[in-house]
């Protein structure tokens, strides 16, 4: 139970430093013309991929395992941790783009967060995984707390950068099955760190033939480079892998998508802005949703049964 409320807690702060990083890739698109995407998002993973290396030798030291079976785990974490980097880097690009056109960090937030309703439905065809009624309405209530809290209950307007985030948010739909299916054969940090770094050299890869950079471009968009390479990358997505370990799919992602609301928290936080009314209806809607999905799936049933025998 503990180990389980541990990984809960770690998915909720990935999702809370995601929260926070819109508003910052917000701030590195409006420089887009002086730095793109490809070689923003190769300098922040890069970043975030080796700040995390010298955390091998001290957390993954794995004494208790052979040299053998060492090695297979360091190998499994290699070619999963590369498999997952490229998935984690069409994801991140189709939303930094999405976020350059819209300049709307609170829909981006919304849109992104739509995989909350993908990775359910995705993991029960695939996979056979049950999913408990409960957890399908805290799916449901959640994704009605999005609505309230990223448009503001405003017009909706489908513009291109907002297709490039929906197309996003199935990206980042199988970069969640994917860590489920590899994280049980890897060493955790190993695999977040190499998933990094693939996203990164990739990044820079198709930077060098359809990006462009300028060190005015560089200047400008330090801080967010610093911030989402140390903050965004290398620690919430290592909370993700860790947290992922015993926290079913579906309940990570309804924990996730909690960036929406706190992406929305720290853009009202930055830009001064009272909350409204329908936000604070987002709030408590996401926050119920949150605690259904963590109560056992049976927990009306025993109460029943203990309501039949008193």
């Amino acid at each position: 139970m503990k180990k389980k409320l541990l990984s809960a807690g770690l998915c909720l702060l990935a999702a809370i430093v995601w929260g926070s990083a819109f508003k910052v890739q917000e701030i590195a698109s409006t420089n887009a013309d002086k730095i793109d995407a490809f070689f923003f998002g190769g300098l922040r993973f890069l970043l975030g991929g080796i700040v995390l290396i010298p955390l091998w030798f001290v957390f993954e030291r794995e004494r208790d395992l052979t040299l053998e079976l060492r090695r297979k785990k360091h190998k499994c974490s290699l070619i999963y941790g590369i498999i997952t980097g490229a998935v984690l880097f069409v994801a991140s690009a189709l939303q930094q783009f999405g976020i350059q056109m819209t300049g709307e960090s609170g829909k981006a937030g919304f849109i992104t967060g739509m995989y909350l309703i993908f990775v359910p439905i995705a993991s029960y065809f695939l996979f056979k995984q049950r999913v408990s009624p409960l957890v399908w309405g805290a799916v449901a209530l959640s994704f009605v707390g999005l609505y309230f809290l990223c448009l503001n209950g405003g017009k909706f307007t489908l513009q291109l950068g907002d297709i490039l985030v929906f197309l996003c948010a199935f990206f980042f739909t199988a970069h969640i099955i994917v860590i489920d299916r590899f994280i049980g054969r890897v060493s955790a940090l190993r695999y977040s760190s190499i998933q990094f770094i693939t996203v990164g050299v990739l990044n820079l890869i198709v930077g060098l033939f359809f990006g462009h950079i300028s060190y005015e471009g560089f200047l400008l968009v330090l801080f967010p480079i610093l911030y989402c390479g140390f903050m965004s990358t290398g620690v919430a997505y290592t909370c993700q892998i860790i947290g992922q370990k015993f926290t079913p799919p579906a309940i990570a992602a309804l924990l996730f998508s909690t960036e929406g609301l706190f992406s929305v928290i720290f853009e009202s936080i930055i830009e001064g802005r009272v909350p409204s009314g329908t936000m604070i209806v987002g709030c408590v809607l996401m926050f119920i949703g949150i605690i259904l999905s963590q109560l056992p799936s049976d927990i009306f049933q025993r109460r029943k049964k203990q309501g039949e025998k008193e």
